[in-house]
C-alpha cells in the first residue's frame, strides 16, 4: 500500500525576510530547471521567428522644411527663423505621414493596384532632433513596389504640403533608391531573446508560487514560529554517500562525526524529557512517508542503546514494515508485532536481541492490510505494559499519522510521540492538524525532529526516501528474550 495523499493547504503568513531569503534559496537550487525550461523557449522564439519571417525591402527620402517668414534676411536665416523652421517641421511631419489625400495620390501615381489606406500603412514619418529636416521611409514586402510607392510619393507631396503651408516648403535634398537587398531581420534575436527572458521568468514566478502555497517547514526555526514545538534535533542532509553504504546508521563510523552526533542531542533530550516525565515508551510518527521516520527512531533507538540503556525497538507500521531494512538485517520468518497481537508466537519468542547492535527488536518483514483492526486489539495494551516494565525505553516506529490511523491508535498506549518533519515537504498546516490529531488521543508530543535539514550541516544525517528492502544480512547475532527472567540467551542460528 502506497502512501499517496498530500495536502497543500495552508495558512495566512506574513512574507518575512527569511522566507524571501529561503525563496532564493529554493529557486537557486532549481537554476538548471530555469535554464532548460528558458532555453526551450528561447528555441521555441527563435523557430517561430523564423517561421513567420517575410522579407521586407525599404527606401528612404529626406526634407528639408524652408521656413519662408518675414524674418529671413539675405545673410542667411536667424535662430528664431531655425526655431520657427523646427517647430513647423512636425507639423509638416503629421501632414507627410497622414494625410488621407497625399496617401489616395500616392496609390493613384504608384501603377498598382492599392489603396491610400494600405499606402498609409507602408509610410512612415520621423523628425530629426533638432533639426527641420523629416525623414519618409516607405516599406512593403516587394522592392519594386517599394521602390514604385517611393517615387511617387516624391511627385506628388507638394502638391499637398504647398496647399496647407503656402509661406513655406519641403525640399528634398535625399532622393529614394531602388532597395537592393531586404532589411536586416532582428526578430530571430528578438524572439529568441523575449523567449529565454519569459521561460525563465515564467518557471521563477511557478516556483514562488508553489513555495508560497505550499507552506512547508523550510529550517529548523519554523518548528518553533510555526509549529510552536520544541526541536529535539536538526539532522542535516548528507550530500555524498559511499557506493557501500547501503543503510544510514550512527553505529557505522564511516558516517562521520556530524551524522552520530546529531542522535545523541535526541538521545539526550529525550533522556531529559523521560526522566522528568517517568517517560518510557515513544511513538515516532511524521505526517507523510518519506520524511524520515523510521531512519530516524531506528537511530534514536541505537544511539539510547549505546548509553548502556536496554532498548526494545518495534516496528509498528504494519502495512510496510521497514526497519529491518533500515538496519540491514532479515526479517522473513519473523511474525512481528502482529503475530505477537493474533497470538502466532508469544512476546518472549518474538522479541530478538542483536548483540550486533545492543538492541532489542520485534520486527517482520510481513506487511498486513488490516493494521488498524489489529492495532486497536486489547493485547496491544497488553503488550506496551509488558515491554515497558521490562525496559529502559521503547522506541516504536509507526505509519505516517496524516494518512492512516494507525499511528493515532498506537499514541493511546504510549507514553509520548515524537514528529519527524521534512525540510521543504509537509505543509506546516497539516502538520500542526497531525499534532492536534495525535494529542487528542490524550499523548502529548513532546517535540519534533527536523530532518532533511540544509542549513546545519555540523547536525547531520539526510533521510533516505527511498527504502532499500534487503542487504543479504541474516541474524549473525541472535538472542532469544525470556520474559520472564529478563535474560539475554544465546539462540542458535543457522547463519552464524
Amino acid at each position: 500500500m502506497d502512501y499517496n495523499y498530500r495536502d497543500n493547504s495552508n495558512e495566512e503568513k506574513g512574507v518575512t525576510l527569511a522566507q524571501v531569503m529561503q525563496y532564493a534559496v529554493r529557486i537557486l537550487q532549481k537554476w538548471w530547471m530555469i535554464l532548460i525550461c528558458a532555453v526551450v523557449c528561447a528555441v521555441v522564439g527563435f523557430v517561430v521567428a523564423k517561421v513567420t519571417y517575410e522579407p521586407s525591402y525599404s527606401s528612404t527620402m529626406r526634407f528639408a522644411i524652408d521656413n519662408k517668414g518675414e524674418n529671413t534676411v539675405a545673410q542667411g536665416q536667424t535662430s528664431s527663423d531655425i526655431s520657427a523652421a523646427i517647430a513647423l517641421a512636425r507639423n509638416y511631419k503629421e501632414i507627410m505621414e497622414n494625410s488621407t489625400t497625399l496617401m489616395d495620390l500616392v496609390a493613384e501615381k504608384s501603377g498598382y493596384d492599392i489603396s491610400g489606406s494600405e499606402v498609409k500603412n507602408m509610410v512612415r514619418a520621423t523628425n530629426a532632433e533638432d533639426q527641420a529636416i523629416i525623414e519618409i521611409t516607405i516599406t512593403t514586402n516587394n522592392p519594386d513596389l517599394t521602390y514604385a510607392l517611393a517615387t511617387s510619393y516624391v511627385n506628388t507631396y507638394s502638391t499637398v504640403t504647398e496647399a496647407a503651408f503656402k509661406s513655406t516648403s519641403a525640399n528634398l535634398y535625399d532622393k529614394p533608391q531602388m532597395p537592393k537587398k531586404p532589411n536586416s531581420d532582428n526578430s530571430k534575436f528578438l524572439y529568441t531573446f523575449l523567449g529565454f527572458v519569459f521561460g525563465a521568468g515564467i518557471l521563477v514566478l511557478a516556483i514562488c508560487i508553489s513555495i508560497f502555497i505550499k507552506d512547508t517547514l523550510k529550517s529548523a526555526d519554523d518548528v518553533s514560529s510555526k509549529l510552536n514545538r520544541k526541536l529535539l534535533g536538526q539532522v542535516s542532509r548528507v550530500k555524498k554517500l559511499d557506493k557501500s553504504t547501503k543503510k544510514l546508521l550512527i553505529s557505522d563510523r564511516r558516517m562521520g562525526f556530524a551524522f552520530i552526533e546529531s542522535f545523541k542531542i535526541v538521545r539526550t533530550k529525550l533522556e531529559s524529557i523521560a526522566k522528568r516525565n517517568n517517560y518510557k515508551v515513544f511513538a515516532f510518527t511524521s505526517s507523510y512517508e518519506n520524511e524520515g521516520k523510521t531512519t530516524v527512531a531506528t537511530n534514536t533507538a541505537l544511539a539510547l542503546a549505546q548509553s548502556g540503556k536496554s532498548v526494545l525497538l518495534i516496528d509498528a507500521d504494519l502495512r510496510k514494515p521497514s526497519v529491518y531494512a533500515s538496519l540491514g538485517i532479515s526479517a522473513t520468518n519473523e511474525v512481528g508485532l502482529s503475530g505477537v497481537i493474533n497470538g502466532e508466537k508469544s512476546l518472549s519468542e518474538s522479541i530478538k536481541y542483536f548483540e550486533k547492535f545492543n538492541l532489542f527488536l520485534l520486527i517482520t518483514s510481513q506487511p498486513i492490510a488490516d493494521s488498524a483492526e489489529v492495532l486497536s486489539s486489547e493485547n496491544m495494551e497488553e503488550i506496551i505494559e509488558a515491554v515497558k516494565s521490562e525496559f529502559d525505553y521503547v522506541i516504536i516506529d509507526t505509519p505516517p499519522a496524516s494518512v492512516v490511523a494507525d499511528a493515532s491508535i498506537v499514541a493511546q498506549y504510549v507514553d509520548a510521540c515524537v514528529m519527524v518533519v521534512r525540510n521543504d515537504f509537509a505543509p506546516s498546516r497539516r502538520v500542526k492538524r497531525t499534532i492536534d490529531d495525535i494529542e487528542i488521543t490524550g499523548t502529548e508530543v513532546v517535540g519534533c525532529i527536523f530532518n532533511d535539514s540544509e542549513n546545519n550541516a555540523s547536525e547531520g544525517l539526510v533521510n533516505r526516501s527511498k527504502r532499500h528492502r534487503s542487504y543479504g544480512y541474516g541474524y549473525g547475532y541472535g538472542y532469544e528474550y525470556d520474559d520472564s527472567k529478563h535474560e539475554k540467551r544465546r539462540s542458535s542460528n543457522d547463519n552464524n
